[in-house]
């Protein structure tokens, strides 16, 4: 797959799993089925003007920007967006946090997806394609420390007897523990973090990086 940074990407997901990126017909390691045929724009670190203001249309009209919320810090965690045609749908953000029961720095995602779009399955989409580019940033930045993808699952509207699959199969993502505030986390490490035999000291650092 070509670095995701590289160009526009254009999806059509199709039953069998297979999808179109850029003309080349290929195989993803997730399946998904999505109804709206949409584009996937990157914008980590890129500051890319007009997806910053699509993003700051998108939040408002979602009411996803509450008083006082820091714009400018939001805009700098956009990730990943997607468009159908010229109208932004859903979009990822990613913050960098040292996790201390983990003894690691992740890359906390974040997605939200317009109300008029969450039956087709985008978030989940989005979400995987998001890990694979942080994944790549990640690997091309050592120094950075990132060792994997970060989320809080969202249980709103689940009645409380429900359990959730401990691993995902198709997000890569798994169980980790319980946050201060009882919500579960759960992480997708990316292939090539590596850890320490014994727990460290402070935070874990890559093969070449350096924690902060």
């Amino acid at each position: 797959m070509r670095p995701l940074a590289d160009a526009l990407i254009m999806l059509r997901f199709k039953p069998s799993g297979r999808h179109t990126i850029g003309g080349d017909d290929v195989t993803l390691r997730h399946t998904y089925q999505a109804t709206t045929k949409f584009r996937l724009q990157p914008a980590w670190r890129l500051k890319d003007p007009a997806v910053e203001r699509d993003a700051e249309l998108f939040w408002r009209a979602e009411k996803l920007l509450p008083e006082p919320a820091d714009l400018e810090a939001r805009l700098g965690e956009l990730c990943l967006a997607a468009y159908d045609g010229d109208r932004l749908i859903a979009l990822t953000t990613a913050r960098i946090r040292y996790i201390d029961f983990l003894c690691v720095k992740l890359a906390m995602l974040r997605v939200a997806v317009a109300r008029d779009y969450r039956r087709d399955r985008i978030g989940a989409i989005l979400f995987a394609e998001a890990r694979e580019l942080l994944e790549q940033w990640s690997a091309a930045n050592p120094d950075e420390d990132v060792l994997g993808v970060g989320t809080i699952a969202q249980v709103m509207g689940f009645p409380p007897d429900t359990r959730l699959q401990a691993f995902k199969l198709a997000s890569r993502v798994g169980f980790v523990g319980w946050t201060a505030n009882g919500e579960q986390m759960r992480v997708g490490w990316f292939e090539h973090a590596t850890i320490p035999l014994r727990r460290p000291e402070g935070p874990i650092r890559s093969q070449t990086g350096s924690a902060s």
